[in-house]
């Protein structure tokens, strides 16, 4: 059985990322472990394989046809990086949280909660880590691949039974969650559950759930709604959950047109990539309230409170990977000053270990003044 799985995946490589031949289509191939009606293997194919598609036919270079090996099909979810490296397929869309043992860099967003809900932003600052930082990709390069994009989510949020409009609200809760947010609900005396996305609905009826934690295009991708009916926009912001990569060897091994057409395509494809999926968690948004979601807020109080109480994470993971010889704490600077250059006011010094709060600086800024800023900044709860 275990001979016949490595035959079928053999045969799969050697079709699916060959060079055509007498007029054959090339065929490239693309993993991921993911749902087929999950936002990022249709991100994938609209924004990254349709181009190369394009771009590989416009000098005349013929047809292009995709081997989509998701759902299961050739890798779990955190399976996608060694389906890559033993050459079963092109491209990975790599689940970064899942994947942390092997590449401990690439889940550096999730180290520092309530940035900025902009994907374009996150995504871009991602990006020029992944390009200009020494040893930022070292471990994805010794797997065997290169990295090509970051893929930056709509930010996570919460659908509860119950309303969540401050930290206190959370306390006890128990909390389901498929990445690891363990920190960002732990640190404010939530219950964190680690489950796979499709047992959440069913924890919930049961009454064994009392919330998830997740992009808001995936509450409404599960149905979440069913069985919880209280949303909360927390401020948590867009995270970097995926990046696409490319077997090395095989991509040297393909006509320079279509090595080329990958570059260019990848090229767009983060900024592409983001502007897709943060229109995708709006439109979840819209959805869910068109069916009777109580939706609510974190106001800017209660989030700048939310994150002086969490630990250090994002220094704690910088140290830890400091210690291995990659570069955790200039990661953490470099991203923080990419957010700062792009207009974000953070609401934590993340790369000190107890900073000193914010909040009282943004209150004396915003002391007097009549602006919808300052009206954020106040006590009054969310409705």
């Amino acid at each position: 059985m275990i001979a016949g799985t490595l035959f079928v995946g053999l045969f799969l490589s050697a079709v699916s990322i060959s060079p055509s031949v007498a007029g054959e289509p090339l065929r490239l191939s693309v993993t991921s472990g993911l749902p087929h009606d999950h936002a990022v293997p249709r991100i994938v194919r609209t924004h990254f394989q349709d181009q190369v598609t394009r771009r590989v036919a416009d000098p005349g270079g013929g047809e292009v046809v995709w081997d989509e090996l998701h759902a299961g099909t050739l890798a779990r979810l955190g399976g996608a990086l060694e389906a890559a490296e033993d050459n079963l397929a092109l491209f990975a869309v790599v689940a970064v949280n899942h994947e942390s043992r092997r590449l401990p860099l690439q889940n550096l967003t999730f180290q520092m909660p309530f940035t900025t809900e902009n994907c374009a932003v996150v995504g871009a600052a991602y990006q020029a880590l992944h390009t200009e930082l020494p040893g930022m990709t070292d471990d994805i390069a010794a797997a065997r691949q290169a990295f090509v994009s970051g893929i930056a989510s709509d930010g996570y949020n919460f659908i509860a039974v119950r309303s969540i409009r401050n930290a206190d609200e959370l306390r006890g809760l128990r909390v389901g969650m498929v990445d690891r947010l363990e920190s960002w609900v732990a640190g404010v005396q939530g219950l964190p559950r680690r489950l796979p996305d499709d047992t959440m609905g069913a924890r919930m009826e049961a009454g064994e759930l009392d919330a998830a934690l997740l992009p808001t295009s995936e509450i409404a991708r599960i149905g979440l709604k069913r069985f919880a009916d209280h949303y909360t926009r927390t401020g948590f912001g867009a995270q970097v959950p995926f990046v696409l990569t490319v077997n090395s060897r095989r991509l040297a091994a393909l006509p320079e047109a279509v090595r080329t057409a990958i570059a260019e395509a990848g090229a767009a494809f983060t900024g592409a990539a983001a502007e897709a999926y943060c229109a995708a968690g709006a439109q979840a948004v819209a959805d869910l309230k068109a069916q009777g979601v109580r939706a609510a807020k974190l106001l800017k109080t209660r989030r700048f409170q939310w994150a002086d109480s969490l630990p250090p994470i994002a220094r704690s993971w910088a140290e830890a990977n400091d210690a291995t010889d990659r570069p955790g704490t200039v990661a953490v600077d470099m991203y923080m000053n990419r957010l700062r250059a792009a207009g974000v006011n953070l609401l934590r010094n993340w790369s000190r270990v107890a900073p000193k709060s914010a909040l009282d600086e943004a209150l004396e800024a915003a002391q007097g003044s009549a602006d919808n800023a300052a009206r954020e900044l106040s006590q009054v709860p969310a409705r």
